[in-house]
Protein backbone atom coordinates (compact mmCIF):
# COMPACT_ATOMS: atom_id res chain seq x y z
CA UNK A 1 0.00 0.00 0.00
CA UNK A 2 1.30 3.18 -1.01
CA UNK A 3 1.11 6.72 0.94
CA UNK A 4 1.07 10.10 -0.70
CA UNK A 5 2.41 13.04 1.12
CA UNK A 6 2.22 16.53 0.03
CA UNK A 7 3.85 19.27 1.79
CA UNK A 8 4.37 22.52 -0.99
CA UNK A 9 6.29 24.80 1.09
CA UNK A 10 9.70 25.94 1.65
CA UNK A 11 10.96 26.12 5.39
CA UNK A 12 13.59 28.06 7.00
CA UNK A 13 14.46 28.39 10.56
CA UNK A 14 17.26 29.48 12.87
CA UNK A 15 17.74 32.78 14.90
CA UNK A 16 17.02 35.81 12.62
CA UNK A 17 15.67 33.73 9.72
CA UNK A 18 13.35 36.62 9.19
CA UNK A 19 15.70 38.85 8.01
CA UNK A 20 15.74 36.51 4.77
CA UNK A 21 12.35 36.91 3.99
CA UNK A 22 11.90 39.51 1.92
CA UNK A 23 15.06 38.25 -0.70
CA UNK A 24 13.36 34.80 -0.53
CA UNK A 25 9.67 36.38 -1.75
CA UNK A 26 11.77 38.65 -4.26
CA UNK A 27 13.07 35.69 -5.94
CA UNK A 28 9.38 34.15 -6.58
CA UNK A 29 9.24 37.22 -8.60
CA UNK A 30 7.10 39.02 -6.32
CA UNK A 31 6.75 43.04 -6.34
CA UNK A 32 3.39 43.67 -4.19
CA UNK A 33 3.24 41.94 -1.18
CA UNK A 34 -0.50 41.58 1.20
CA UNK A 35 1.35 40.76 4.04
CA UNK A 36 -1.75 39.04 6.01
CA UNK A 37 -1.56 39.65 10.04
CA UNK A 38 -4.00 40.08 13.14
CA UNK A 39 -4.44 43.75 14.78
CA UNK A 40 -2.24 42.38 17.82
CA UNK A 41 1.17 41.75 15.57
CA UNK A 42 0.51 44.76 13.74
CA UNK A 43 -0.45 47.04 16.75
CA UNK A 44 2.95 45.36 18.53
CA UNK A 45 5.06 46.80 15.55
CA UNK A 46 5.97 42.90 14.21
CA UNK A 47 4.00 43.68 11.11
CA UNK A 48 5.85 47.10 10.55
CA UNK A 49 9.32 44.62 11.16
CA UNK A 50 8.44 42.59 8.99
CA UNK A 51 7.29 45.17 6.36
CA UNK A 52 10.64 46.97 6.50
CA UNK A 53 12.53 43.85 5.63
CA UNK A 54 10.41 43.00 2.19
CA UNK A 55 10.74 47.11 1.33
CA UNK A 56 14.67 47.11 1.87
CA UNK A 57 14.25 44.07 -0.85
CA UNK A 58 12.31 46.47 -3.12
CA UNK A 59 9.21 44.99 -2.20
CA UNK A 60 6.20 47.17 -1.88
CA UNK A 61 3.82 45.28 0.98
CA UNK A 62 0.65 46.14 2.31
CA UNK A 63 -0.75 45.29 5.59
CA UNK A 64 -4.49 43.52 6.19
CA UNK A 65 -4.67 43.03 10.01
CA UNK A 66 -8.10 41.49 9.54
CA UNK A 67 -7.33 37.58 10.14
CA UNK A 68 -9.31 37.17 13.61
CA UNK A 69 -8.74 34.28 15.62
CA UNK A 70 -11.04 31.20 13.55
CA UNK A 71 -11.37 33.29 10.55
CA UNK A 72 -14.44 33.81 8.86
CA UNK A 73 -15.23 33.70 5.45
CA UNK A 74 -15.53 37.50 5.83
CA UNK A 75 -12.18 37.88 6.67
CA UNK A 76 -11.18 36.23 3.54
CA UNK A 77 -13.37 38.48 1.55
CA UNK A 78 -12.18 41.48 3.32
CA UNK A 79 -8.51 40.60 1.99
CA UNK A 80 -9.44 39.77 -1.02
CA UNK A 81 -11.00 43.27 -1.47
CA UNK A 82 -7.50 44.92 -0.01
CA UNK A 83 -5.49 42.61 -2.59
CA UNK A 84 -7.10 43.75 -5.55
CA UNK A 85 -7.60 46.95 -4.25
CA UNK A 86 -3.55 47.41 -3.94
CA UNK A 87 -2.40 45.77 -6.95
CA UNK A 88 -0.98 43.15 -5.02
CA UNK A 89 0.83 39.86 -6.74
CA UNK A 90 1.69 37.77 -3.90
CA UNK A 91 0.86 37.18 0.29
CA UNK A 92 2.63 37.09 3.02
CA UNK A 93 0.76 35.96 6.41
CA UNK A 94 2.29 36.53 9.74
CA UNK A 95 1.71 35.26 12.96
CA UNK A 96 0.19 31.61 13.65
CA UNK A 97 -2.78 29.35 12.12
CA UNK A 98 -5.72 31.54 12.15
CA UNK A 99 -3.14 34.43 10.00
CA UNK A 100 -1.98 31.61 7.96
CA UNK A 101 -5.72 29.99 6.95
CA UNK A 102 -6.79 33.11 6.27
CA UNK A 103 -3.76 34.36 4.25
CA UNK A 104 -4.21 30.54 2.43
CA UNK A 105 -8.03 31.28 2.01
CA UNK A 106 -7.54 34.67 0.60
CA UNK A 107 -4.85 33.03 -2.02
CA UNK A 108 -7.16 30.73 -3.02
CA UNK A 109 -9.94 32.77 -3.54
CA UNK A 110 -7.47 35.33 -5.77
CA UNK A 111 -6.55 32.42 -8.14
CA UNK A 112 -9.50 30.65 -8.49
CA UNK A 113 -12.51 32.99 -8.19
CA UNK A 114 -15.73 32.49 -6.58
CA UNK A 115 -16.48 32.66 -2.57
CA UNK A 116 -13.98 30.38 -0.22
CA UNK A 117 -16.52 28.44 0.55
CA UNK A 118 -17.11 27.15 -3.44
CA UNK A 119 -13.82 25.36 -1.70
CA UNK A 120 -14.98 23.71 1.30
CA UNK A 121 -13.65 19.73 0.78
CA UNK A 122 -10.51 18.45 -1.32
CA UNK A 123 -8.70 19.49 -4.53
CA UNK A 124 -11.37 21.65 -5.48
CA UNK A 125 -9.34 24.45 -7.28
CA UNK A 126 -8.19 24.66 -10.55
CA UNK A 127 -5.44 27.06 -10.56
CA UNK A 128 -2.44 27.62 -8.59
CA UNK A 129 -1.91 29.79 -5.80
CA UNK A 130 -0.39 33.23 -5.72
CA UNK A 131 2.97 33.30 -4.59
CA UNK A 132 2.83 32.78 -0.73
CA UNK A 133 4.93 32.88 2.25
CA UNK A 134 4.15 31.98 6.16
CA UNK A 135 5.94 33.75 9.02
CA UNK A 136 5.27 31.76 12.08
CA UNK A 137 5.14 33.39 15.25
CA UNK A 138 3.21 30.60 17.26
CA UNK A 139 3.83 26.35 17.32
CA UNK A 140 0.83 24.86 17.21
CA UNK A 141 -1.42 24.25 14.45
CA UNK A 142 1.44 23.27 11.55
CA UNK A 143 -0.87 25.88 9.77
CA UNK A 144 2.34 27.44 7.73
CA UNK A 145 3.46 23.82 6.12
CA UNK A 146 0.00 22.64 4.91
CA UNK A 147 -1.94 23.16 2.21
CA UNK A 148 -5.55 23.04 3.36
CA UNK A 149 -7.00 25.93 5.76
CA UNK A 150 -10.02 26.30 7.88
CA UNK A 151 -12.02 28.98 7.33
CA UNK A 152 -15.82 29.23 9.57
CA UNK A 153 -18.50 29.76 7.04
CA UNK A 154 -20.85 32.74 8.89
CA UNK A 155 -23.93 31.66 7.12
CA UNK A 156 -23.54 28.32 7.90
CA UNK A 157 -21.86 28.74 11.49
CA UNK A 158 -19.41 25.79 10.39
Amino acid sequence: MSTYYFLPTRNVFGDGAVNESGDLMKSLNAKKVLLVTDKFLNSSGMASRVQEIFQKSGLEVHIFDGAEPNPTDKNVASGVDVYKANGCDSIVSLGGGSSHDCAKGIGVVISNGGQIKDYEGVDLTHAPMVPMMAINTTAGTASEITRFCIITDTSRRV
